[in-house]
């Protein structure tokens, strides 16, 4: 695993559990810990070096979040993915998210507009960016919202959707190209058009949620199920 893209509070050394936590969000992301599989804290702690306390402080702080959920004996499994769950994660998204954009444009300075430009920079490295990278993007671009508990409530619910589109969207129609999807978004933002940036991620959250549901109720999902 590589070292995760979350910033800590200050740029300070992040703590065991903050570490961890970064590791196991990440690796599930970006899907090499897929949904249903089982976390074992003993091989995670071999895996990463560690304790078995920072884990299950880690652990829990992802089931909080729905991106585990906890088993007995400390262990947990990746959450899985359902179209009423989608359905609902969007409808939250739809209603909070363009609001915090909005808010954290209006309220951006030059040290917003440089973190956006890393992460529009890093999604444009490649035509189908990771999945880590891409939720690095969002998370900067609301970064700088003015309102502590909208900020945390529309990165937890990103990160979960994260998980869903790594799911349920793993293989982009031939011409899709991550960045592209994005660059609209990361252009009004960096202008600063804060009522223009808000109203291009609504159209971008829809379009999103309405491939899920495609992926969601399609013939290969219900013979699957």
């Amino acid at each position: 695993m590589t070292s995760g893209t979350r910033a800590l509070a200050g740029d300070q050394p992040p703590t065991l559990t903050e570490w961890a936590d970064q590791q196991l969000r990440q690796s599930i992301l970006q899907g090499d810990h897929r949904p249903g599989d089982t976390l074992v804290i003993s091989t995670l702690a071999e895996q990463l070096g560690l304790s078995a306390t920072p884990l299950r402080e880690a652990l829990r702080k992802l089931a909080s979040e729905g991106l585990v959920v906890l088993q007995s004996h400390g262990s947990a499994r990746v959450a899985e993915v359902d179209l009423h769950e989608a359905n609902e994660i969007y409808e939250l998204r739809l209603i909070l998210e363009p609001t915090a954009l909005e808010r954290a444009v209006a309220a951006g300075d030059a040290g917003y507009r440089e973190r956006v430009t890393a992460a529009w920079n890093a999604l444009d490295a490649e035509r189908i960016a990771p999945a880590s990278v891409h939720a690095a993007f969002h998370r900067e671009l609301l970064s700088a919202c003015d309102s502590a508990w909208l900020l945390r409530l529309a990165t937890m619910l990103s990160d979960r959707a994260g998980l869903m589109v790594t799911v349920g969207l793993p293989d982009r129609p031939a011409g899709y190209n991550t960045a592209a999807a994005h660059r609209t978004l990361a252009d009004l933002a960096l202008a600063g058009d804060a009522t223009g940036a808000a109203q291009e991620l609504r159209r971008h959250l829809s379009t999103t949620r309405a491939a899920l549901h495609m992926v969601l109720t399609g013939p290969a999902r219900s013979e699957a199920d």
